[in-house]
């Protein structure tokens, strides 16, 4: 649990101030030295924490966060984005998400938008921000997401032409699930080898305890199902490691054809020819990998930042709320308010 401090008369301080009687705008009963300072607290912990210490309803707050970040987000260009990544990140319980958008040239802060949903339609309110804030999706280059088919619709629909690059990462990801899938269905027919399950979800040359080992070893030997899926899956590592697309092209050929062979029809094994389906619907766009010079690893790191920011938060109102703490996390958003003396601090 995290504990805030702050001296006992620091906001006292802040009324006395001089400059803290300008109003902050339209509306709003707090001076803009208090709303300043509220806003950095919200940039250090928790809206619901920092409601609390400044003795205010964090309703209250959040709509002085909102507006702030709101009219931030109006601001930035982007008419220079050539490349941008999708992903969504889950909002709340139940299948509630959130579609988060980067600009893949940006090093700081490289979130451009976020809109509630994970479908299709992200896609088009992608396109409307994009031309809102001075881009063209004629200027795209490349989009580099997962192999979700509402992304890929979403795509084609609404920036056709465009290069669509599957990231390695989803590809791998794809047949650990598939893998696991199938390995705890063997597991509630016949009784594996203890440790084997965080054992296959391992690289074959990671660090493996020899408890691991040893449950590997035991899958083999009894020529287990799970087995299989764990040699197809190690496979993968074989194909990324081709040093042209052609290469790549030709080792993913033949990573199919032994994988195929290898399911046949056992039922158990059902998940993974539901994977390497998968794979020869989007054979294009994962081998795009090796021609493009971006991948997803950026926004699958802000994911993380993202949902450990709600667990700190024990989640968040609704979606729109969640959206501008992404912001406020993630967006190429400075000066929240504008004032003089005080922005810096806002830098």
């Amino acid at each position: 649990m995290h504990h805030y401090a702050l001296p006992e008369d620091f906001f006292n301080g802040l009324i006395r101030s001089g400059r803290s009687w300008s109003r902050a705008r339209q509306g709003s009963s707090f001076t803009l030295l208090f709303e300043q300072a509220a806003m950095l607290l919200v940039r250090e912990m928790p809206v619901l924490t920092t409601a609390r210490l400044l003795a205010m309803n964090d309703k209250r707050l959040w709509r002085i966060v909102l507006h702030y970040v709101q009219a931030a987000m109006n601001r930035p260009d982007l008419s220079s984005l050539k490349a941008f990544s999708l992903d969504e990140t889950k909002s709340r319980r139940g299948h509630r998400y959130v579609t988060v958008f980067i600009d893949l040239d940006r090093t700081d802060r490289p979130v451009v938008f976020a809109v509630a949903g994970k479908g299709r339609q992200t896609l088009d309110a992608f396109k409307k921000h994009l031309a809102a804030h001075g881009g063209k999706a004629e200027q795209v280059m490349e989009i580099v997401s997962d192999m979700s088919a509402a992304f890929i619709a979403g795509v084609k629909a609404h920036f056709p032409g465009r290069r669509h690059t599957v990231d390695w990462f989803h590809v791998v990801q794809l047949f650990t699930r598939a893998m696991d899938e199938g390995g705890r269905a063997e597991a509630r027919e016949t009784k594996l080898p203890g440790a084997s399950r965080w054992a296959t979800l391992k690289n074959a040359d990671g660090p493996l305890t020899e408890r691991q080992l040893q449950a590997l070893a035991e899958l083999m030997s009894m020529d287990m199902q799970t087995s299989k899926a764990w040699r197809i899956k190690e496979m993968l590592r074989w194909v990324r490691k081709a040093t042209s697309m052609r290469g790549a092209g030709w080792r993913l050929s033949s990573f199919m054809h032994v994988a195929l062979k290898l399911v046949g029809d056992i039922d158990l094994l059902k998940p993974v020819r539901k994977a390497l389906k998968t794979v020869e619907q989007h054979r294009e766009a994962i081998l795009a990998r090796w021609v493009s010079g971006y991948n997803n690893a950026r926004i699958e790191a802000l994911h993380g930042v993202f949902q450990a920011a709600k667990c700190r938060a024990r989640g968040y109102r609704n979606d729109d709320t969640f959206i501008c703490m992404i912001y406020l996390l993630a967006a190429p958003i400075h000066n929240l308010i504008k004032s003089t003396g005080f922005d810096e601090e806002l830098e």
